[in-house]
């Protein structure tokens, strides 16, 4: 099956509930991406395939979910059924200090671009409005339900440190609620079991126009400024694939590169995302999904370099809520710019 089969398949099942490298010449080469959800996290994946830049590398994109998250996902990959992952390089490093050869080696998005909201009944009682202060919106989560994807989730995550931000003590001032994905989420939303809850675009937009959800914190927008340009989300494959044919793992930099410079690109942005709606999301309402565009496309990076300083921050933001801590010494041997470099030299 390919990209656009599977991923408008999986989609649809979810809403029911600059130059670069040269092109290539020779046969396209298959690279088959496992995807712990389907959502505009993974945005520069579809418009790759959107506007021809996989085609332009000689690069035959297949993308398959899996819906039991990203754990089974990046055990896919290590196990060499599928080729890259994008999803958290907190996967990535747990999969390095469990002695796998996994490397992250493109930067994704760098924001924490699972966004916060609550009911907005709770909001106007609050006295809560868009000039809110952090401190105000943080004191906002005390003695709500919460809900989230699922135990050590991202969104789990978030939760715990928001609460500890706030002064909370996560176990007895708020409940976190391990609810499900995207569907799960709103429905719970809409019938009142929970009072809010985090997860990405365009999830929390259509929480906001269809159920009077206040959006408490705009994650992709760097809200919370200990957050703002947070490493969340990077392409992780083992390193013996990646030096198997070091050319083609260039060539999907550049493809992701190319994508994601026309995200940014004023002239070419709207036609990307109309383009990308037509493929891969025309199940939602169409003003919907380009508020979440406009939202979401500034957490994405004009560069996909990752830096030391970026995972050692992730180091230590997650080191706060896992019991198996992870080692310093993986903010350096857990990635590699090589594939980076490679493609940036042929600009």
């Amino acid at each position: 099956m390919t990209i656009r089969t599977r991923v408008a398949a999986a989609v649809a099942a979810l809403l029911l509930g600059g130059a670069s490298l040269p092109a290539v010449a020779q046969d396209k080469q298959e690279i088959t991406f496992a995807m712990p959800s389907v959502g505009m996290l993974y945005l520069p994946v579809y418009v790759a395939e959107t506007m021809g830049y996989f085609e332009d590398r000689g690069i035959e994109a297949d993308v398959r979910v899996f819906k039991a998250g990203g754990a089974a996902a990046m055990a896919s990959v290590i196990g060499g059924d599928t080729h890259v992952y994008p999803g958290t390089p907190a996967a990535a490093m747990r999969a390095v200090q469990q002695g796998t050869d996994v490397k992250i080696f493109t930067a994704l998005m760098t924001q924490y671009a699972s966004n916060v909201v609550i009911q907005g009944e709770i909001a106007r009682d609050l006295g809560l409005t868009e000039e809110s202060s952090v401190e105000e919106r943080l004191k906002a989560l005390k003695d709500l339900n919460i809900g989230v994807t699922g135990a050590g989730s991202g969104t789990h995550q978030l939760a715990l440190y928001m609460l500890e931000q706030a002064g909370y003590n996560p176990e007895t001032d708020a409940t976190v609620v391990f609810v499900g994905g995207s569907r799960e989420l709103l429905a719970a939303f809409e019938l009142g079991r929970i009072d809010g809850f985090i997860l990405s675009n365009p999830t929390s937009d259509t929480a906001i126009a269809k159920h009077d959800a206040f959006l408490l914190f705009d994650m992709a927008a760097g809200e919370i400024p200990d957050l703002d340009g947070y490493l969340y989300i990077t392409l992780n494959a083992r390193e013996s694939w990646l030096q198997e044919d070091p050319e083609r793992s260039a060539n999907l930099v550049a493809a992701i590169n190319d994508a994601t410079q026309a995200m940014h690109d004023p002239e070419r942005t709207e036609d990307v995302r109309d383009r990308v709606y037509a493929d891969f999301f025309d199940q939602f309402d169409k003003e919907l999904f380009d508020l979440a565009w406009s939202r979401v496309v500034k957490a994405y990076p004009t560069s996909p370099e990752v830096s030391r300083e970026q995972l050692v921050r992730v180091i230590d933001f997650l080191n706060k809520f896992s019991d198996r801590k992870f080692d310093a010494p993986l903010a350096d041997s857990s990635f590699t710019n090589e594939f980076v470099e490679r493609a940036l030299a042929s600009n």
